[in-house]
């Protein structure tokens, strides 16, 4: 099964054909909203009456529900994914020099925040088969300089949290739990997010939960890291100084506790994500269907032709996509471009061979599971709208472009 070259000179063009006569796309948000279209409408116009944007009522009610869902104490609402990740690593107060262990096969947004926050990037290698990070790799790689883990739930899949928290605690390291793909999963029957000292999610438009925007949420048990992260992404203000001005009660006399950012969420994405929070488990539930009928469908093109997501006892994707891995992954993309079938890759090239990392000084064979993944990896949709027949038509494109070609 293995490739023996790296390069993505052959996917060339086929991004742009994925965009191009979709039948099978990968997010059909007009027929998400349609659905709920009432609900959603009732919660857009009580924010619009209101006229009020900044957080309030309805960020303090998200907060509250989503804390609920995740079974944790405590939610912090922000302004995206990436500002999540950001927020959670300031709230650790790193210092220069302190090195914080991820994983090259990841977006941009969950490795810029480590730099971003004062901190050195150190990669380990993912797991072949949860495309994870490595518990074993994490053990070799943590030092005396190691003051965080960053683990993220690829496409939905949850990370090996036990061992991973396992090696933490023997190092007494913090984990950040970047499940910006995962809302919806669960590792051993507890949500992922929930697992370390803090949770960061995503919920811009085509996440598994999404807003009107870009939107994230910060959650946690510990009340003095949530008002960390709450005092980040609200400019610095010392909370005290914030409440006031919340509800109007201050004039010039307020107090910044650090130089913050504005990244808090607001009234509007937070109205519409308590409306569609209620229908998750059903959304989740329904991307899970999908990914069983593409097992079965698939399951004999293995391992000759593809390898299949990996199921363990311990594990509940959300399956945010279904990823497959094949030698032949470009002329697949085209064949299914070429049917109108949506499919996708991620993180190619990975992050250690960007330009953009240059100065970290990785080269081409650092790190050969997260490269052959990069290679070979295609995504495929799970979208809760696609009827069974559009999914049956997937798999049978598939398994015509291999067995007939």
């Amino acid at each position: 099964m293995a490739s023996t070259n790296f390069s993505t000179r052959a996917t060339s063009g086929v991004k742009t054909m994925l965009t191009q006569n979709l039948i099978i796309p990968g997010a059909r948000l007009p027929q998400q909203h349609a659905a709920i279209q009432t609900e959603l409408d009732q919660a857009v116009a009580g924010v619009i009456r209101r006229a009020v944007f900044t957080p309030g009522q309805e960020v303090e009610a998200f907060e509250a529900e989503f804390a609920a869902y995740m079974g944790v104490k405590y939610a912090v609402g922000v302004s995206s994914g990436s500002a999540a990740v950001l927020l959670a690593l300031k709230a650790l107060n790193l210092q220069p020099g302190d090195e914080v262990i991820s994983t090259p096969q990841v977006d941009i947004s969950a490795s810029a925040p480590v730099t971003q926050a004062g901190a050195q990037l150190v990669w380990v290698d993912i797991h072949p088969h949860s495309y994870n990070l490595d518990p074993e790799q994490l053990a070799a790689a943590v030092t005396s300089r190691t003051r965080a883990i960053v683990v993220a739930h690829m496409y939905g899949n949850p990370a090996e949290m036990q061992p991973i928290l396992g090696i933490a605690a023997r190092h007494n390291l913090p984990v950040i739990e970047d499940a910006a793909l995962a809302v919806g999963a669960t590792y051993r029957g507890q949500p992922v997010g929930s697992w370390g000292m803090l949770g960061c999610f995503s919920f811009s438009p085509g996440k598994i939960l999404g807003a009107f925007g870009k939107a994230g949420m910060v959650v946690t048990h510990d009340a003095a890291l949530a008002q960390q992260v709450r005092m980040w992404s609200s400019y610095g203000f010392d909370l005290a100084s914030l409440k006031a001005i919340e509800r109007g009660e201050i004039g010039a006399q307020f107090e910044y506790e650090a130089e913050g950012f504005n990244a808090r969420l607001d009234e509007l994405h937070a109205a519409v994500l308590r409306v569609k929070l209620r229908y998750l488990d059903e959304w989740v539930r329904r991307r899970r269907e999908n990914a069983g009928l593409y097992r079965e469908i698939l399951a004999d093109l293995e391992p000759e032709h593809m390898l299949l997501p990996q199921d363990t006892p311990e594990t509940e994707p959300a399956f945010r996509v279904f990823v497959i891995r094949s030698p032949r992954r470009d002329g697949l993309m085209r064949h299914l471009a070429k049917s109108g079938i949506w499919s996708g890759l991620n993180y190619v090239p990975p992050l250690h061979l960007q330009p953009v990392y240059g100065y970290l000084g990785c080269r081409l064979g650092d790190f050969p599971q997260t490269e052959q993944v990069a290679r070979e990896l295609l995504c495929l949709p799970t979208i809760p709208e696609l009827a069974r027949q559009e999914v049956e038509k997937v798999g049978e494109t598939i398994r015509e472009y291999f067995l007939r070609s």
